[in-house]
């Protein structure tokens, strides 16, 4: 008996002694704070400005054309001024003038001006792969009145051609010219053209259409 009394007596003060502690104090929900959020402004390190890449319009391409053509004139060692300006067809045309050095920069057959030509558009290809660039250089305006010339001596050939049904051949042309000819004869329906031969050149025959 007095066991239990003991017991009950030990059980008592253990409710008690549970009673009289402080309850614990409630636990905070609130979540830490990201430390990125004390981080003021002025505390960050400032991100490098990104800025965009100057867009290439027409005028640039024109300007980069004269400085390139001009350099690849001077290194032959003959000094010239080059204007250069966009025509409809979305070639960029170059005309160079020189006081004494026009036949010297023309070339035999046109051979120099058409090889200053062909560095130009390498050239430029290199620097804008992703656009499309056609540079026409010329020499006081010799290739356009020789294109000039050209278209109506094909008219010529041509007529010739369809009166006597026999094949003709033009000068040697370049790709070029072979295409404008292409194109000035193509509304006659009466002639076909085409190109022999290998080299920057080629000779141009014109034949009769045949039925």
């Amino acid at each position: 008996m007095e066991d239990t009394k003991n017991l009950n007596d030990d059980g008592q003060k253990i409710e008690q002694a549970q009673e009289s502690l402080p309850e614990p104090a409630p636990v905070s929900e609130t979540p830490v704070a990201d430390a990125q959020t004390d981080i003021t402004p002025t505390e960050a390190a400032a991100e490098p400005e990104i800025k965009a890449p100057e867009p290439v319009t027409p005028e640039k391409i024109e300007a980069e054309t004269e400085q390139v053509v001009e350099k690849l004139v001077n290194l032959m060692g003959i000094r010239s001024q080059a204007r250069t300006k966009l025509l409809e067809d979305g070639t960029y045309y170059v005309n160079l003038r020189t006081r004494h050095s026009d036949g010297l920069l023309i070339g035999r057959r046109g051979m120099t001006i058409i090889s200053i030509q062909a560095l130009a558009n390498q050239i430029m290809k290199h620097r804008y792969p992703t656009i499309p660039i056609d540079i026409f250089v010329d020499v006081s305006g010799y290739r356009k009145k020789h294109e000039n010339f050209l278209r109506k001596k094909a008219l010529a050939v041509a007529k010739i051609v369809t009166e006597t049904n026999r094949d003709m051949a033009l000068d040697l042309l370049t790709e070029k010219e072979f295409r404008m000819v292409q194109n000035e004869l193509a509304p006659l329906g009466t002639v076909r053209v085409h190109a022999i031969g290998s080299g920057p050149k080629k000779t141009v025959i014109i034949a009769p259409i045949t039925s």
